[in-house]
């Protein structure tokens, strides 16, 4: 089976993700959903998807977190609250980008994107001359965040941490591995941001002028 690539249902995904309270099962079919659709190998069976699903909505579950104390009917829970619960458990499913910016009217224009760790890796690509080594990517990253680059805050033995778009003081941050870069590099290579040439990356001249377009490429 191919990847699941159908932006309305990746968008769906992503809302009940952002919301501030949704069901454990609803949760758990956009959290399965959205990493199945970021993976870089084909996509499971159904059944196995399924089963997934089952197994993350259990486990949400199992949590006991805070309900919704305005909704007394129905059992939601707070996603950024799984998330941060997830942490160093099991993989969490980066932010898609979904919104395009207007388009700029000069090369040299601030292109800005909905979520806050794409331009650094774009970045970090550049500065390492297009370098296919995570690892050495990964070096860039720590050295920009050590520097106190926006939007990361400290570097652990588990990877690099940083601030998500609607991170507010109290929030748990968010945590960059090798694996999530990943899977951010193939997301990135997927819209067309850049190109994987001779076992180097391509950080494609043309992004600025097309990025409204390929930005709207789920």
């Amino acid at each position: 089976m191919t990847k699941l690539k159908s932006k309305p249902i990746l968008k769906r995904a992503s809302h009940i993700l952002s919301q501030e309270f949704s069901t454990p099962k609803d949760i758990a079919w956009a959290w399965v959903t959205l990493l199945m659709s970021q993976e870089e190998e084909k996509r499971d069976s159904e059944e196995k998807r399924y089963s997934r699903i089952t197994e993350f909505e259990a486990w949400i579950l199992g949590l006991d977190l805070p309900r919704d104390s305005k909704n007394t009917q129905v059992h939601t829970v707070s996603p950024e609250a799984v998330k941060n619960s997830a942490r160093n458990v099991f993989e969490w499913p980066h932010e898609y980008i979904f919104e395009a910016p207007i388009s700029p009217n000069h090369p040299d224009s601030k292109i800005t994107y909905s979520d806050t760790i794409t331009k650094p890796i774009l970045d970090a690509v550049k500065d390492a001359g297009g370098a296919a080594d995570r690892a050495a990517l990964m070096a860039i990253l720590e050295g920009y965040a050590k520097e106190g680059k926006e939007p990361f805050v400290n570097v652990t033995a588990e990877g690099i941490e940083w601030k998500g778009s609607n991170w507010s003081e109290g929030d748990k941050y968010n945590l960059l591995t090798i694996k999530s870069l990943n899977n951010r590099l193939t997301n990135l290579r997927k819209k067309e941001l850049i190109e994987l040439t001779h076992k180097s990356w391509t950080v494609l001249l043309g992004y600025q002028k097309g990025l409204s377009s390929v930005l709207n490429r789920a």
